[in-house]
């Protein structure tokens, strides 16, 4: 077998020269790496940054807040980040209050495991949750109030320096001041008052302004501040009710009697009108039978008159007719009016009706009234 000389020695060469290159480029690598990480820093989206020196002429916090980006910091400085979003900081009793209506020890294990995994997804660098707040009212009273604490940070260099890093600011400041602010404000109002939307609503105003003002000092920016719920003590809830029943019963007898009261005075209305309509029928009736009387009265007494004024031109007709006949021209008239009645008679015969109606119109000449017994028929006249 033939062997080409220098064959090891150029092949040890080779490795040899493999290693170093590959020991250099990963010198190279795990330097730069740590470069990187030394020497660079990124803040996030939702995020600030502060930058803190150890070394050099000016350490500790630099004033300045840096926005999402990736820097370049030197040997001996680190960034440090602070949330962008919204805070929340709830002192609630909905986990208690979910546990005491668990009806076995399975379910309310089920209820730690669900506000456990809430807070999680939640995280609690932004999302803190402390017990509800036990509110002393003004009358002796204690509330317990279920509320919720929005806020931001504004000046998180003011933050860092106060505070330090991570989420201290929360436990040194934050929930204090809120509890503080809370108590103090709503414990001016009475424990019925939260019953009562024009007392409680200014209050939670006042306590938001107050809490607004102590943030704005320290860096921070209070959003909204919202009371979710409240209760009282089990004796005093059913004191309450029964009072405010009594109230409403109260309310209602009152509202009844005045409706009783306004029935009445309709009633009244009604009667007074009534009787008035009555009164104005009567002397209506009254006066239209006092105008009938009238009118019948004018009526009789106008054809009295009447009558009477006729008898008396018929009796002064037949006086005068009478008076005319006894005179001389009137002895004439008759003897023509008696001449002109023999026309009538058919060959100087007369029948009784010709002689009776004869007679008649000779007493009508003479003025002599007809109203007696017809005369007897002489026995000269034909039948």
């Amino acid at each position: 077998m033939v062997e080409i000389a220098g064959k090891a020695g150029a092949l040890a060469s080779l490795v040899g020269s493999v290693r170093r290159s590959a020991v250099i480029t990963g010198v190279a690598v795990v330097t730069l790496l740590l470069l990187y990480g030394s020497c660079t820093a990124k803040v996030g989206a939702n995020e600030f940054g502060v930058e803190q020196s150890r070394f050099g002429l000016k350490t500790g916090i630099i004033e300045k807040a840096y926005g999402p980006g990736l820097y370049f910091v030197g040997i001996g400085t680190t960034m440090h980040t602070f949330p962008r979003e919204i805070h929340i900081l709830e002192a609630s009793f909905d986990q208690a209050e979910a546990r005491a209506k668990a009806h076995s020890e399975e379910t309310r294990q089920q209820v730690d495991v669900f506000f456990a995994k809430r807070d999680r997804i939640l995280g609690k660098d932004t999302h803190r949750v402390v017990e509800a707040l036990n509110i002393q009212t003004s009358d002796g009273y204690a509330v317990a109030a279920d509320v919720t604490l929005a806020y931001s940070i504004v000046d998180p260099v003011r933050i860092a320096k106060d505070f330090g890093w991570g989420t201290l600011y929360v436990d040194s400041f934050v929930v204090n001041t809120f509890r503080n602010g809370v108590l103090t404000t709503l414990g001016k109002i009475n424990a019925e008052a939260f019953y009562d939307e024009a007392v409680r609503i200014p209050a939670i105003a006042e306590a938001q302004d107050s809490l607004s003002k102590q943030f704005a000092a320290r860096g921070f920016k209070v959003e909204n501040l919202v009371v979710r719920n409240y209760r009282y003590a089990e004796n005093y809830e059913k004191a309450l009710q029964e009072k405010k029943v009594a109230v409403q019963l109260a309310e209602k007898n009152r509202k009844e009697s005045l409706v009783n009261e306004e029935k009445a005075k309709l009633q009244q209305i009604e009667s007074k009108g009534n009787a008035s309509i009555t009164i104005a029928e009567s002397e209506m009736n009254a006066r239209i039978s006092k105008l009938k009387a009238e009118a019948e009265l004018y009526s009789s007494q106008v054809r009295a008159k009447g009558d009477k004024e006729v008898n008396v031109a018929g009796a002064e007709a037949k006086r005068l007719k009478a008076d005319a006949l006894t005179s001389a021209g009137g002895r004439y008239v008759v003897a023509l009016e008696t001449a002109k009645m023999f026309d009538n008679i058919d060959g100087g015969v007369m029948t009784p009706e010709q002689y009776i109606s004869f007679i008649r119109n000779a007493w009508a000449v003479i003025g002599v009234s007809p109203g007696g017994t017809a005369p007897a028929v002489p026995a000269g006249v034909r039948k």
